[in-house]
């Protein structure tokens, strides 16, 4: 049984550079292609995949198995030309040497791209990727960064953003220096939610879209859904926490862990407050869907306050700790938080439990 060691060099650069016309067969000619090959240009990955076919083929041959090596050379019209001619002389190599195997010897994907042709004429045992050990897959990423920008959808949703944004910074840097960064960096962040967002696209998407919004909104509030409404608010009003807790942690001096506490403590009923306008949405839906309001949606208050009063007892408790408040007089609030907690908790579970017996579940909005 014969191994066959191949080499690809598909884009010809031994015929190009060494002036040696493929198919390459036997040690010595693939030695002699290599040398030439590595006095033309020594910086070329083929000198280094032609020697480990090479060194391959001596380990073969050192452990008593039949084996032969040799080249085979494509064109350096990259593609169909180029694979055909490879296609050429590897049927003029298997009729040669009659192996019942193979090892493909390749420096890189581009390469292997003739795998398929390959494995389809002869038993592909093994595949050995050779590449510079100071820089490795370097010419693979090259290569698929090459290929991916070459497609149209990835030109339009990440080369012309890059480009915009760069023409943007490039104009304004002239007019205001100052603001360019952040406004480039701006409009690449908008563009960048739109596009996870699901909404980029031409103007007719756009305006298909908005319509599609615009309806469904009219259906919503026809059918009773309020709680976009309500949603809207919320998220208004946690923007707002957001803004204040930034605003009372920005006191010079301050280390982060008190910034943290300040931020936090500051947001805090902001953010409750519009947990509570969310699940309002909800329960205006109930009550215009179904004409009533559940009867636990004290509990579902309550939670949110409860867990409100919790929290602040820890940042109070934080504070303390890191020298912020004096510790004897933030031990009455944490008690005071903590019992409050405690009891909207326990009210909590039974008035769940005396609503559940009360209401039948498909009553429920929450089912």
């Amino acid at each position: 049984m014969r191994t066959l060691v191949l080499c690809v060099d598909r884009d010809d650069d031994v015929g190009v550079k060494a002036g040696i016309k493929g198919p390459l067969i036997g040690r010595e000619e693939n030695l002699n292609a290599a040398m030439k090959l590595g006095l033309a240009d020594p910086e070329d990955a083929d000198v280094n995949t032609i020697l480990t076919a090479i060194s391959i083929y001596d380990e073969l041959v050192k452990s008593g198995k039949e084996a032969e090596v040799a080249t085979i050379t494509g064109d350096v019209r990259v593609g169909t030309i180029s694979d055909g001619i490879l296609t050429g002389q590897l049927e003029q190599v298997i009729e040669e040497t009659r192996p019942s195997g193979a090892f493909l010897v390749s420096d890189g994907a581009e390469d292997e791209y003739i795998f398929p042709m390959i494995a389809s004429r002869i038993r592909v045992d093994h595949v050995r990727r050779v590449f510079i050990r100071q820089s490795p897959a370097i010419e693979n990423t090259y290569y698929m960064l090459a290929k991916a920008l070459k497609n149209r959808r990835v030109q339009r949703k990440i080369l012309f953003p890059i480009g915009l944004a760069m023409l943007i910074f490039s104009a304004l840097y002239f007019v205001s220096p100052t603001y360019a960064s952040s406004i480039a960096g701006g409009a690449i962040a908008l563009y960048l939610i739109f596009l996870a967002s699901g909404v980029s696209g031409s103007p007719s998407e756009w305006r298909r879209r908005l319509n599609e919004g615009y309806e469904n909104f009219k259906n919503n509030i026809a059918s009773g859904d309020v709680s976009i409404i309500f949603t809207s608010v919320a998220f208004v009003i946690v923007l707002w926490g957001i803004f204040n807790g930034v605003d009372a942690a920005s006191i010079p001096g301050m280390t982060l862990g008190r910034q943290f506490v300040q931020f936090a403590a500051t947001s805090l009923w902001w953010f409750v407050l519009a947990m509570l306008i969310f699940e309002g949405g909800r329960v205006a839906t109930a009550y215009f869907r179904k004409g009533k309001v559940p009867k636990h949606v004290f509990v579902v208050a309550g939670t949110f306050i409860a867990m409100g009063f919790v929290f602040f007892a820890a940042f109070d408790v934080l504070s303390a700790w890191l020298g912020m408040k004096n510790p004897s007089s933030s031990l009455t609030l944490i008690l005071i938080a903590t019992s409050l907690a405690i009891f909207i908790a326990v009210a909590g579970m039974i008035s769940y439990r005396t609503s559940e017996r009360e209401v039948p579940s498909e009553d429920t909005w929450r089912h």
